[in-house]
C-alpha cells in the first residue's frame, strides 16, 4: 500500500504509531473491554484558547475535560456554519457540522460542563435579541410614518414609496425548536445555528411525535440536515413550502448511560452513528477555588467571534455561497495516510460488522474535525495567512479522531454487545500488520511481544484460539509446523512455529 514521506517523528506520534516497532506498525487502539480505563480526551489537540477553556472549566466545575471539550467543538464548528468546507476532492466537501452526545449520569454535571463551552454563544443570542427587539421598534416606527405617506401619496395621485422592509432575526442558538419553525430561522440565517439540549433522548423522542403513528419527516429532516443536504417544509400559514438549499446546525446535549439505547430508537437509520461521544468516567471531586481566568474567558469567546467574521457571501435567492479549502502538499499526504489506515481498520480481521457504519461517519468527521482546527488556526494568525488546511491541522485532527473512535467502541460495544474474542483478532492482525503482513515465531514470543492485556493465560490456548479463528476469516491465514531451533544455550529443541499472515482488505 502506499505510503508517504511525512517526517517520522511527527507522523508517529500524532497518528498514534509505535515508536520501537516497525516503520508505520499501529499500535493497539487503546479501547479496551470495558473493564478496562476510559481514553483520556486529548486536549493538546484542540486550538489553544479552546484547550484553555477546557483545562480550567475541567478544574472549576470538577469534572473531566471531555464533555467541555466535545461541547467546544461543537460550537467552534457552528460559529463556522457555512462559511466554510473542506475539500479532498472535487465533489468531496465536509462542512464543520457536528452532533455531539455527552454521556454521564444524572448528577455528574453535563449540564455545566457543556454550558462552560456554550456560555458564550448564550450570551451572544441573548444580545442579538435585545438588538432585534429594538430594530423591531423601528420598523414600527418606519411602519406608522410608512402609512402616513401612503395615504398623502394616495391623495396626490402618486405612487406610494416602497414600504419598510421587516428586519431578519439574527440567531446563533435554538433549544426547542419545531421543524416548522426552525426552517424559517434557517433561512434568516444561513450561517446555521447551534441546537442546545439538557437531554437529547427526549429531543430524539419528540421528533414526529405528532405524525400519525409517530411517522413522518422530523427524524429524516436531521437526517438530512447531518449532511448538508436540502430541507423544506409545507406551513398552514403560507402558500407552497419553506426551503433551505444548505442547512447547518450543530447539536449538543446529554444523555444518560441508561437511556443510551433509546437514542437510537430501535431504528437503522443511522442517526446513531451521526454523533461523536464523549462518555468519560465519572470522578469524586472536592472542594476546589480553580476557576477560569477572565481571560480564558476572553479568548475563547474572541475566538468565536473570529470565526463567525469568515466572510460568507450569498446568492440572489440567500443562499450561502461556500468558501472551499484545500490541503497543502504535506496536510494532503499525511491525510491520506490517515484516511488509509481508517480503512485498513475497517478491513482488519476482527473488526466488527455494527461498526463499520459507525466508521464510515467518521471517516467525515476526521475531515470535519480537520476544517474546525484550521479555520480556528488561520482566523486567529494575521490577516493575509492563507486559508487552507495544513500539516498541523491533520495531525490534531486525526488525534481528535482517534479518541473519537475509541468512544464509539465502547458505546457501540455496550448497544451492539462486546466481543472480546474479535478484539483480540484485531489486535492480532494490527501486531501482524506491523510485521509487514506476515509474522513467523512461537506461540510463546506470540504470546510475550502481543500488547493486549485480556490475551489468553497460555502461549498453546492464543494458538489454538488463532487456528479456529482462521477459519471464519478469509483475510487472515494461521500455518503452523515443527522445526527445530538453537536455544540460547546452543542446545537444539523442536517448536511449534507459527506462520501468521494478513491480506490488507484495502484497494490501492
Amino acid at each position: 500500500m502506499r505510503r508517504h514521506d511525512i517526517p517520522e517523528d511527527i507522523l508517529r506520534d500524532a497518528l498514534g504509531l509505535d515508536p520501537d516497532g516497525p516503520r508505520y506498525a499501529v499500535t493497539p487502539l487503546r479501547q479496551l473491554p470495558r473493564n478496562e480505563s476510559t481514553p483520556t480526551f486529548p486536549t493538546d489537540a484542540l486550538p489553544a484558547p479552546a484547550k484553555r477553556l477546557v483545562d480550567q472549566a475541567a478544574k472549576a466545575i470538577g469534572c473531566p475535560p471531555d464533555a467541555i471539550a466535545l461541547a467546544a467543538l461543537v460550537a467552534l464548528g457552528s460559529a463556522i456554519g457555512n462559511s466554510r468546507v473542506v475539500q479532498p476532492k472535487r465533489n468531496w466537501s465536509e462542512g464543520a457540522a457536528i452532533y455531539g452526545a455527552v454521556i454521564a449520569e444524572s448528577g455528574e454535571k453535563k449540564t455545566a460542563a457543556v454550558g462552560a463551552a456554550t456560555q458564550a454563544i448564550q450570551k451572544l443570542e441573548h444580545r442579538l435579541q435585545r438588538e432585534h427587539e429594538t430594530a423591531m421598534e423601528e420598523f414600527a416606527r418606519e411602519v406608522r410614518e410608512y402609512k402616513v405617506e401612503e395615504k398623502d401619496a394616495h391623495k396626490s395621485g402618486l405612487a406610494a414609496p416602497p414600504p419598510p422592509r421587516k428586519p431578519d432575526a439574527e440567531r446563533v442558538l435554538t433549544n426547542d425548536p419545531t421543524i416548522e419553525a426552525l426552517i424559517p430561522i434557517l433561512k434568516e440565517n444561513p450561517r446555521g445555528l447551534l441546537l442546545e439540549r439538557d437531554e437529547l433522548v427526549g429531543w430524539v423522542k419528540g421528533m414526529d411525535q405528532y405524525k400519525s403513528g409517530g411517522k413522518g419527516s422530523e427524524r429524516q429532516f436531521w437526517l438530512s440536515t447531518w449532511s448538508g443536504r436540502p430541507v423544506s417544509v409545507d406551513r398552514k400559514s403560507q402558500q407552497g413550502p419553506v426551503s433551505v438549499l444548505k442547512p447547518f446546525i450543530g447539536v449538543i446535549g446529554g444523555v444518560q448511560p441508561d437511556v443510551l439505547e433509546d437514542l437510537a430508537e430501535n431504528r437503522e437509520d443511522g442517526m446513531l452513528e451521526r454523533f461523536l461521544f464523549a462518555y468519560p468516567g465519572a470522578i469524586n471531586a472536592k472542594w476546589t477555588d480553580d476557576d477560569i481566568s477572565d481571560t480564558t474567558l476572553a479568548e475563547y469567546r474572541a475566538l468565536h467571534e473570529r470565526l463567525r467574521e469568515l466572510s460568507m457571501k450569498t446568492d440572489d435567492e440567500g443562499d450561502p455561497i461556500v468558501g472551499a479549502l484545500t490541503f497543502s502538499p504535506d496536510a494532503k499526504e499525511a491525510y491520506i495516510n490517515a484516511y488509509d489506515m481508517h480503512r485498513e481498520e475497517m478491513g482488519r480481521p476482527g473488526f466488527p460488522r455494527y461498526l463499520r457504519s459507525v466508521w464510515a461517519k467518521l471517516e467525515a468527521y476526521m475531515l470535519r474535525l480537520t476544517l474546525i482546527v484550521a479555520c480556528c488556526r488561520f482566523a486567529s494568525e494575521a490577516r493575509g495567512v492563507a486559508e487552507r488546511v495544513e500539516l498541523e491541522d491533520v495531525l490534531r485532527a486525526t488525534k481528535l479522531t482517534d479518541y473519537f473512535k475509541e468512544q464509539a467502541r465502547r458505546v457501540f460495544g455496550t448497544l451492539r454487545g462486546y466481543d472480546e474474542k474479535k478484539r483480540l483478532l484485531e489486535h492480532v492482525a494490527t501486531f501482524v500488520e506491523g510485521a509487514g503482513g506476515t509474522w513467523v515465531g512461537t506461540a510463546t514470543d506470540l504470546h510475550n511481544k502481543l500488547p493486549y492485556v485480556h490475551k489468553p493465560n497460555r502461549p498453546d490456548e492464543l494458538s489454538r484460539f488463532l487456528k479456529e479463528a482462521a477459519h471464519d476469516e478469509e483475510s487472515f491465514t494461521y500455518q503452523s509446523k515443527t522445526e527445530r531451533i538453537k536455544s540460547d544455550e546452543g542446545e537444539w529443541e523442536s517448536h511449534r512455529v507459527l506462520t501468521l499472515t494478513i491480506e490488507n482488505g484495502v484497494t490501492a
